[in-house]
């Protein structure tokens, strides 16, 4: 009798949990989904979510619109959606500022574990551009420049605190040299001033060795600590056989972020939604040519990839005692 009385239970059990998984999802998504970018509109993380936005309407027959909120060190957007509704409808496409803000940043106006990682979407090497005016031709010959120029060796970025200044930050510590930080508003007035030879040094994307092919810049290392297939000649700073530079790495990285307490398994399917557009061929080639090599993690890897970022830069932004604007 009780053997009959624990196969019953057993059974129903097993069928419960069979109904269960059998309900479909709760349906997604029932209004058009926004996709909160909290850089200006023109950046790489803005052209990369406008990249996702068309493939992901088709994909879930809904609107998909781009939302620039820019301003307080990206803590603007980032706040909107720590705050958003946990339904799916409202997703984060950042940066770097996400790990640099939780380091540099007292009180943010959100719990970072309020968001959830949902997937890298892609990275790419900072890769260290001189003016082609310098007298320097490798990475040897730019730490001896600066030792003997200290505190005049300029390293422009695309603004305080962010992933350029940073790089620029880790290689002058690492090398022991003394830099003159030039910040501009974005990228692209620091390049035109490297290219017209009012500042020494950039960190910069892949992207901007147009300039290098022209003769209008030179190239010095990327911040990869393996080799690149679209820098097939350009050496890893650390791997050029400078003892101080072993351990460099530098790059951006791009990725999406969801409201932690969005249901599991819509946080599941909207990754894998995700990771689906992401390996399609057009996708793949539409964000190469923006200069980044498609990185598609899983969430654990994502989550894991971050908590090494803290590790990582958490120390150097704290030496070298870096602040936002």
């Amino acid at each position: 009798m009780k053997r009959r009385l624990f196969t019953l239970l057993g059974c129903l059990s097993i069928a419960c949990s069979q109904a269960v998984l059998a309900q479909p999802l709760t349906p997604f998504p029932t209004k058009p989904v926004t996709l909160v970018v909290p850089y200006v509109a023109g950046g790489l993380t803005d052209v990369l979510a406008r990249v996702l936005a068309p493939r992901l309407a088709e994909k879930w027959g809904q609107s998909v619109v781009v939302d620039n909120r820019a301003g307080g060190g990206t803590t603007i957007g980032t706040a909107a959606v720590a705050r958003a509704p946990a339904d799916g409808h409202t997703l984060l496409m950042t940066a770097f500022g996400y790990i640099g803000n939780q380091i540099m940043v007292p009180n943010l106006p959100y719990d970072p574990k309020a968001l959830a990682p949902l997937i890298m979407v892609a990275d790419s090497p900072s890769v260290l551009y001189v003016s082609a005016s310098l007298p320097v031709n490798n990475l040897t010959e730019l730490i001896a420049y600066g030792k003997a120029h200290p505190g005049k060796l300029t390293f422009a970025s695309s603004g305080n605190a962010s992933s350029p200044h940073i790089a620029a930050e880790q290689f002058a510590d690492m090398a022991g040299l003394k830099i003159l930080h030039v910040p501009y508003r974005g990228n692209g007035p620091a390049i035109n001033d490297l290219l017209g030879g009012q500042v020494d040094a950039l960190f910069d994307s892949p992207a901007t060795m147009a300039h290098v092919a022209t003769g209008k810049l030179k190239v010095l290392g990327h911040g990869y600590d393996r080799p690149n297939p679209r820098l097939p000649k350009v050496p890893a700073i650390s791997q050029a056989g400078l003892p101080a530079l072993q351990n460099f790495m530098a790059g951006g990285w791009f990725g999406l972020f969801i409201p932690s307490a969005t249901p599991e398994p819509l946080q599941q399917r909207i990754y894998s939604d995700i990771r689906s557009v992401l390996e399609t061929r057009d996708v793949r080639e539409a964000l190469a040519r923006t200069g980044v090599d498609v990185r598609p993690m899983t969430r654990t890897e994502f989550s894991t990839y971050l908590q090494g970022e803290l590790d990582r830069w958490g120390p150097v932004i704290r030496a070298r005692n870096i602040r936002p604007d």
